[in-house]
């Protein structure tokens, strides 16, 4: 059975979903580590969030009436949450590609923050706010772009691995020093450390690091895709970024007030167009 093995069932149900022909090495670990702590610093575009949404998706189905928690800041949480529809998706169309239909991956109920699968088990995804504190025993929780969420949120998600010896993942880019994720990659030694850099992606080309250093600076990609903290975040962006974005933006606007023109007439006169 593919939900014996978790490489296999990444395998299979990435390939039905996303097309991947082969997860990376250290994919490979996240999905396998055993241990209940494990901190994840990496590089932009990574694949972390995929990586995790697969590992969330395996625990829930190989474990009956077990909770697993996605937290974020709600964009990201979505975000995640739509990932694992995408692999459970995938994995059922597998499963009926295999056993003629007669196999299926059922949810009991689905909705914009919560999937329910037949044997009970719940993924939830959760804003990095005070709601995290209304659940309990956690069989597993991650903590996803933890760089960007509140020390008063880990604080309150903490005690909760206590009562179920649950797995807890942090995971994120660094963003500066201060912080729990910081501090946690540091000076905790219980977290087993993923330190995944761009070299260590192969998606991720030297040229394109290249550019990006010699557009944003050796700042921004020393942060971004070699995963050290920085102490002073306020440089990350040097003026030719900002440049970049404002001329960005003036690009757009310049080509609405042109479409409006059209409509208006130069005199602000309605024309038929």
């Amino acid at each position: 059975m593919v939900l014996a093995d978790p490489e296999l069932f990444a395998a299979r149900v990435t390939l039905e979903s996303w097309r991947w022909k082969n997860i990376d090495g250290w994919q490979r670990e996240v999905l396998k580590f055993s241990e209940r702590f494990a901190i994840l610093n990496c590089s932009r575009q990574s694949g972390k969030s995929s990586i995790l949404a697969v590992k969330a998706l395996w625990t829930a189905l190989v474990n009956e009436n077990c909770l697993v928690l996605i937290v974020a800041e709600q964009r990201q949480s979505n975000e995640d949450l739509r990932k694992v529809r995408e692999l459970v998706r995938g994995y059922d169309k597998y499963l009926r590609k295999k056993y003629g239909g007669s196999l299926t991956c059922n949810l009991l109920t689905e909705n914009l923050t919560s999937l329910e699968f037949a044997n009970h088990s719940r993924i939830i995804a959760l804003p990095a706010n005070e709601k995290v504190r209304g659940f309990s025993a956690p069989t597993l929780v991650i903590i996803d772009e933890a760089g960007w969420v509140d020390d008063e949120v880990f604080v309150a998600i903490d005690p909760m691995m206590e009562v179920s010896q649950g797995q807890l993942i942090l995971a994120s880019t660094p963003n500066g020093t201060d912080g729990f994720f910081c501090r946690e990659w540091k000076t905790n030694p219980r977290y087993r450390h993923f330190r995944v850099t761009w070299a260590d992606c192969p998606r991720i080309s030297k040229e394109r690091i290249q550019e990006r250093r010699q557009l944003y600076g050796d700042a921004f990609v020393n942060q971004e895709y070699e995963c050290i903290f920085l102490d002073d975040v306020s440089s990350l962006f040097p003026e030719q970024a900002l440049k970049d974005s404002i001329d960005e933006n003036e690009n757009v606007f310049s080509a609405q007030m042109e479409q409006i023109q059209k409509v208006i007439g130069p005199k602000g006169d309605v024309e038929l167009i």
